[in-house]
């Protein structure tokens, strides 16, 4: 479908943006669609938010073009788009036992 419209990369753009400001919401980084276009355009309107949810929108992008070109998603294709997000080269979390608990009953979620 979105090569069905004059310019894609505005769908793409947009949508990758919502998704990486809606996803970012669910680790307490809030911020508005206002503020995101603001910090595209102005650099003073550039915010610890901002930039993790920009960060969070080259890395969906990085990854949709992997797919784009290769069809399929590949471990190092993962472990790339995690560089790009992260700004590091954390890798596979090496350890077992990674849990998710409710604070307040310690009952595993």
């Amino acid at each position: 479908m979105s090569a069905s419209i004059p310019n894609e990369a505005i769908l793409i753009n947009t949508l990758t943006l919502q998704e990486a400001k809606d996803s970012s919401e669910v680790e307490n980084i809030i911020t508005s669609h206002d503020d995101l276009y603001k910090a595209e355009l102005f650099t003073d309107y550039l915010t610890t938010a901002t930039k993790e949810v920009q960060d969070y929108s080259v890395a969906l992008k990085q990854g949709f073009e992997q797919v784009r070109h290769q069809k399929l998603i590949r471990l190092n294709d993962i472990l790339d788009i995690q560089q790009t997000l992260e700004r590091n080269k954390a890798g596979l979390r090496k350890l077992p036992g990674t849990e998710l608990k409710n604070q307040q009953t310690g009952e595993i979620v």
